[in-house]
């Protein structure tokens, strides 16, 4: 039996509606192709890149910077959440604050938001800012925080075309406490509200494909 559940990761893809009316955008519509595919095939088109390397190989440092920052003993939550329509696991979870902390490394100096208004923009862009909602929803807080890190980037990874002055020297020369930004999003209830009748939708249109295939 297959069960529609969005991934707090991807809940930005769902939020659009369609053009001109109700129903699902192109894009929502895209997005449960593929957890169909996932879900019969065990198929999924996007399996990381470098970008996503870096951030895995540095979530500890991460980690550790976000706790510096604020004084708190962090770790790394590893619980995994669902409910009737979305499924997440946080980065960091701090209960005695009812908050939750996510990490997201940068490449390089080039894709870091430096400044708050950079950051808040790249937030909403890549739908993070729905991303902390399922989150909060979830854990059942009123807060989350993303901080966007910047380290140098690990030599290995370099490819004979990257620079190491630019990717390791020219970041180690600025203060660490520098190359954290925070973005702040308070929950928003009418927005989870949204959410539910958004990936409600999804699942009807997710069922739809299950039963075309198995027709």
């Amino acid at each position: 039996m297959y069960q529609f559940k969005a991934r707090c990761s991807g809940l930005a893809d769902f939020m659009p509606q369609k053009r001109g009316g109700e129903g699902l955008s192109d894009t929502a519509k895209s997005a449960v192709r593929k957890i169909a595919k996932f879900d019969l095939f065990g198929y999924q088109d996007f399996e990381g890149n470098k970008y996503t390397e870096k951030g895995n190989l540095l979530e500890e440092q991460a980690i550790k910077l976000s706790g510096r920052k604020r004084g708190l003993p962090l770790k790394k939550n590893t619980e995994r959440r669902e409910n009737e329509w979305i499924t997440g696991e946080c980065d960091i979870y701090v209960p005695s604050r009812k908050l939750i902390i996510d990490t997201k490394c940068s490449w390089d100096i080039g894709s870091h938001p430096f400044f708050t208004d950079e950051a808040a923009d790249k937030a909403k862009k890549a739908g993070y800012d729905i991303q902390m909602q399922g989150y909060m929803w979830l854990w059942d807080c009123e807060e989350a925080q993303i901080d966007f890190v910047l380290f140098p980037t690990p030599y290995e990874m370099l490819s004979s075309y990257d620079s190491p002055e630019r990717y390791i020297d020219l970041v180690e020369q600025i203060p660490q406490d520098k190359r954290i930004t925070t973005v702040v999003v308070k929950r928003d209830n009418a927005l989870i509200d949204k959410i539910k009748d958004r990936v409600d939708a999804a699942k009807i249109y997710y069922q739809a494909c299950i039963e075309q295939y198995s027709a």
